[in-house]
């Protein structure tokens, strides 16, 4: 059965992360004096914001956002997914997602009366050390997919992270965007660049959008269509939306997928403005696991295009002859020559 739009009303979002980084428990009443003002950081003492000087990303304080709508039977089943309980708030920083916070955000990409009037949006996201990338996993979303969120934070700029999107009962999840930029940006102290943030929210609906209208059955392989068409547009830096509609068809051959003229022109309006980005694309292999292990040709192309001159013939025909199937190793060895020069 095909995901119903209206599913975006019901929960305009939710993020959160892995159960397996936190300690299980019994969710605990919280009164109402101890519940921070609307859209603002809970407040801390001095001790317990604290971080020794030696502590690694691995070991600092996770952030958690929750939907200030949330009821407390809807709030204990949203922590007791995270794997922990109201006590356990005290070991990490929180922050309240209001229903107006997130018309602001989303309102031009979603009509407003889909949005709702509610803020049912949680996101809890772990700091982790450079080089992990981003894991990502979900509970009750029945509309975004792991890889919708994981494209959308690469996009956005997010780096080494484990988060995971959590709804009180089935929704759309689509907003837990907001909560996951809010929590990496108040984690790593690093502001995400508007146009980057406004162009991986655009993705993730025209993505989200396209998947809805296929069955269930082709879900995986529109997925990869977009996928393969993100990492084409990034390693060839292919900005002009004709040019990305020839990927497309492309793409199209290569899955089995036809997307009609709107869909076409959505998807190429919205990977041109992820070339314009200028994504290294060894920062996308790295951050994105296995997710492109599967385009590596098309990424190690454009790769070889663009360094192409910088360095010499004798490094690049070792390098070519070593990287043919570990492509993130091949990535490495670049990054870790230049660093070297």
């Amino acid at each position: 059965m095909k995901r119903s739009i209206v599913a975006i009303g019901l929960a305009v979002s939710l993020l959160a992360y892995p159960m397996t980084a936190f300690a299980e428990g019994e969710p605990l009443e919280v009164t109402a004096s101890e519940e921070p003002s609307t859209g603002s950081p809970v407040e801390m003492s001095d001790d317990t914001q604290a971080e020794p000087a030696e502590e690694t990303k691995a070991e600092k304080k996770p952030f958690i956002s929750l939907g200030k709508d949330l009821t407390d039977e809807q709030l204990d089943y949203v922590l007791g997914e995270m794997g922990i309980t109201r006590d356990d708030l005290a070991n990490y920083r929180v922050y309240y997602v209001t229903n107006q916070e997130e018309h602001e955000k989303l309102d031009s990409y979603i009509d407003p009366s889909v949005i709702g009037s509610i803020s049912l949006s949680s996101v809890m996201v772990k700091e982790n050390n450079p080089g992990y990338g981003i894991k990502v996993s979900t509970r009750n979303i029945d509309y975004c997919t792991v890889s919708m969120y994981k494209n959308a934070l690469l996009t956005a700029g997010v780096k080494d992270a484990d988060v995971l999107v959590v709804g009180p009962f089935p929704i759309s999840g689509t907003a837990a965007l907001i909560g996951a930029w809010h929590a990496y940006e108040e984690m790593t102290g690093e502001e995400l660049v508007d146009e980057a943030k406004d162009t991986a929210l655009n993705e993730m609906i025209v993505t989200a959008s396209i998947v809805d209208s296929f069955d269930d059955s082709q879900t995986e392989k529109v997925q990869e269509l977009v996928d393969y068409v993100k990492a084409s547009v990034i390693a060839e830096g292919i900005e002009n939306p004709e040019d990305v509609k020839e990927i497309i068809e492309k793409a199209e051959g290569l899955f089995g997928i036809d997307l009609n003229e709107d869909q076409t022109d959505s998807l190429s309006n919205v990977m041109g403005n992820v070339a314009k980005l200028d994504i290294d694309p060894s920062v996308l292999l790295e951050q994105a696991g296995d997710m492109y292990d599967k385009y590596g040709e098309t990424i190690l192309a454009g790769a070889k295009d663009a360094i192409n001159g910088i360095i010499t013939d004798e490094v690049k025909a070792t390098i070519w002859d070593s990287i043919k199937n570990i492509l993130r190793s091949f990535f490495k060895s670049i990054t870790d020559y230049f660093k070297n020069l």
